[in-house]
C-alpha cells in the first residue's frame, strides 16, 4: 500500500503514557480521523501536541483481522502512522 497524508485539526487526545489516540477534524471528511501513536513517535509528541493544533498525519493503510462474535473473522484496514507534523 502507499502512504497518504491527512491534514486536519486535533479535536481530542487520549494518552495513557504508552499509547496516544488522536482524533482529528480532517479537511476532507472522507479521510480517516482517529490515529494511534506509540513508541518513539508518541514519545516525541507527548506534551507538545494539543487540541486545536493543525497537523499533517502521514500514514499507510495496513490489513488486519477483525473478530466479530456474530459473523466471525474478516479482513479490514487500519491506519499505521508514519509521522505527524504540527503545522499550526
Amino acid at each position: 500500500m502507499t502512504a497518504r497524508t491527512v491534514r486536519g485539526t486535533v479535536e481530542f487526545i487520549w494518552d495513557d503514557a504508552a499509547h496516544m489516540l488522536v482524533t482529528l477534524d480532517p479537511e476532507d471528511p472522507a479521510d480517516p480521523h482517529t490515529f494511534e501513536l506509540a513508541g518513539a513517535l508518541r514519545g516525541r509528541l507527548a506534551g507538545s501536541l494539543a487540541e486545536g493544533d493543525e497537523v499533517e498525519v502521514d500514514f499507510e493503510a495496513v490489513p488486519y483481522e477483525v473478530l466479530d462474535p456474530d459473523s466471525g473473522p474478516s479482513e479490514g484496514l487500519r491506519a499505521e502512522v508514519l509521522d505527524v507534523r504540527v503545522v499550526r
